[in-house]
This record gives C-alpha cells, sequence and structure tokens, in this order.
C-alpha cells in the first residue's frame, strides 16, 4: 500500500465519479487539455479527475468535490476528426487540497494521495449486483468489457456501477466518499433496487 504523499498534478474536472481501477474514455478537443495530455504522456505523469460541483467541462473554471482519482493514460490515438481518442484508468484516490488555474484555464491541484484499504468481499444477499454489473459491461461494450473479472470484491462491483449507472452526479459523489466498499455497495443497493427484487438492464 503506497504511503500518502502530496503532489501536484494537472486537474480535469468532469461531471463523472471515477473510482480506482475504473475505466475512462475521453475525446480532447480544447486546447488546454491538449497541452495536459502532452504533458502526461511526455512525463508519464497521471493527471487527477475530479467531479464537477459547480461549473462546466467546456470553457471556464470550475469548482470540484474535495475527493478525486488519479487516472493515467493507457491508450491514445487521434481519430478520424482530428480529436484525440484516450482510455484512462483510475489509479489512487486522492484529496484535493489546493487549486490554481493558468492563463489558458488549465487548472493545477495539490493532492493528497490517499490510502488503498484492503479489497472485500461481496456479500452473498447481494450477488445480485454482480450479475447486473456482468450485463451493464456486456451491454456498454469496449473499452469497458475490460473491467469483467470471474472473482468480483464489493469493492470492483460497487465501484463500477456507481461509474456506469445513470444516478445522480451528487449520490455518485456521496457514495465515492463512503470509505467502506461494503457499506457502499449496500447504499447503492438501496437506491437502484429498494424493493430487493432482481434488477436487470432493460
Amino acid at each position: 500500500m503506497p504511503d500518502a504523499e502530496t503532489r501536484q498534478v494537472a486537474l480535469f474536472p468532469l461531471h463523472v465519479v471515477l473510482f480506482p481501477d475504473g475505466i475512462l474514455p475521453l475525446r480532447i478537443f480544447e486546447p488546454r487539455y491538449v497541452r495536459m495530455v502532452s504533458e502526461c504522456l511526455r512525463e508519464q505523469m497521471p493527471f487527477a479527475v475530479a467531479a464537477i460541483v459547480e461549473g462546466d467541462e467546456v470553457g471556464g473554471v470550475a469548482r470540484t468535490a474535495l475527493h478525486g482519482t488519479l487516472a493515467r493514460i493507457v491508450d491514445f490515438e487521434q481519430g478520424d476528426d482530428g480529436l484525440l481518442e484516450l482510455v484512462c484508468v483510475g489509479e489512487q484516490r486522492v484529496e484535493i487540497a489546493a487549486t490554481t488555474a493558468e492563463a489558458d484555464n488549465l487548472m493545477r491541484a495539490e493532492v493528497l494521495t490517499l490510502a488503498t484499504p484492503p479489497a472485500q468481499p461481496l456479500p452473498t444477499d447481494l450477488a445480485w449486483m454482480a450479475r447486473l454489473l456482468d450485463e451493464v459491461l456486456a451491454r456498454v461494450g469496449a473499452p469497458y468489457d475490460r473491467l469483467s473479472t470471474a472473482t468480483p470484491t464489493a469493492d470492483h462491483v460497487a465501484a463500477r456501477l456507481v461509474e456506469l449507472l445513470p444516478l445522480p452526479l451528487s449520490e455518485k459523489q456521496a457514495l465515492f466518499d463512503e470509505p467502506d466498499a461494503v457499506e457502499r455497495a449496500f447504499r447503492l443497493a438501496g437506491l437502484v433496487n429498494p424493493h430487493g427484487e432482481e434488477v436487470t438492464v432493460v
């Protein structure tokens, strides 16, 4: 388990919540984020992803949640339309201590990396959530299909469903901020399955 440390990284505010080990596909067109991608690839550095609390993804400087995730670019190509197409993977949760905006509105953040707790098994009475996740991954396809696993933990199942299900961003962030994966899974189950019935993708 890595020791906590403070570091400075580029900050990408988005209307998404990304957990460690999650997949984040991006299409980059704003010059500030093209610069960020170039720096991250050149220096082999991650950037921080945090959910937007106030503001927009495009244009100005948005205010983000206090906790986010470091993300690393793992696939990169230029599309036929000239846009940069990325696949990123979440690495480690961080606390965002301070932010600054540069001349082109690219944000930098001082972040404190947070310890990763040991994985917990998925409770038997939440086994339906693993089946639901399999259905969701089959429906959304690549690049999310690489998230399938034969031994899903509470951490994996809850995190992937929070990322992929159409929940309000505030609910996603509240679940992200829950430190215990089993508690997160039960809270998520109450949101998507309040009557205790089998849930399927329609």
